[in-house]
């Protein structure tokens, strides 16, 4: 069978990202700005090619908030030099620390020079969302676990027992007193069976979050 799935970014990012030319003003700028609720413009010329990127931070620099300063937006953008920008094939996860590591709020989405999309820090928080499986009703266990090949495996296969779906699984890479710690999120508010077995079986459970969903 055949899964026709494109990756991440090609299925997710914005597609439409709110735009500006290079010659535009700077009161036209911050004027869209605040129409769209947006913090950053992408520049572009007549071809859809990136040019550069505008944030408010940019417009702050450039003029205090009323002045009437005549600039165009050329003159002050971050030029397409100094951007850092990724494709509609690179990993979620390097477009996340790309924001983290680089300090910055967005990533224009460029696919052969020209403009494919843009990924946001609010795209990478819904995408956190999504990976923890919270918009769907569960019981978040968080389990201590020998660092060694198996020990999730263990765990997963006692929960497998009780005919239960796990909606995610989540290991962070840090150790507490030499054990990873992992969340599991499974289907069911029943859970008390399962943390005795997984108790039994070797697998502490350190807490038992149930979401207000429930």
């Amino acid at each position: 069978m055949t899964i026709n799935y494109k990756g991440f970014m090609r299925e997710k990012i914005q597609r439409d990202p709110v735009t500006i030319s290079p010659d535009a003003s700077l009161l036209e700028a911050r004027q869209l700005i605040h129409e769209k609720r947006n913090r950053h413009l992408i520049v572009i010329d007549e071809k859809r090619n990136v040019v550069g990127i505008v944030t408010e931070r940019d417009l702050l620099a450039a003029a205090p908030p009323h002045s009437t300063r005549k600039i165009n937006v050329s003159a002050f953008m971050t030029p397409k030099e100094r951007l850092i920008w990724i494709t509609p094939d690179t990993m979620i996860e390097e477009a996340v620390q790309l924001l983290h590591d680089h300090e910055i709020r967005c990533l224009p989405v460029l696919e052969e020079g020209t403009l494919y999309g843009i990924f946001t820090e609010t795209d990478a928080l819904s995408h956190l969302v999504d990976l923890f499986g919270l918009k769907k009703k569960g019981t978040r266990l968080s389990l201590a676990l020998e660092d060694k090949p198996g020990s999730l495996l263990g765990a997963l296969k006692v929960i497998k027992d009780h005919e239960v779906n796990v909606i995610s699984v989540v290991s962070p890479s840090f150790f507490v007193e030499g054990k990873r710690i992992a969340a599991i999120r499974i289907e069911t508010e029943k859970y008390e069976a399962i943390v005795r077995n997984l108790e039994k079986a070797g697998y502490p459970v350190l807490s038992v979050g149930k979401w207000p969903s429930l």
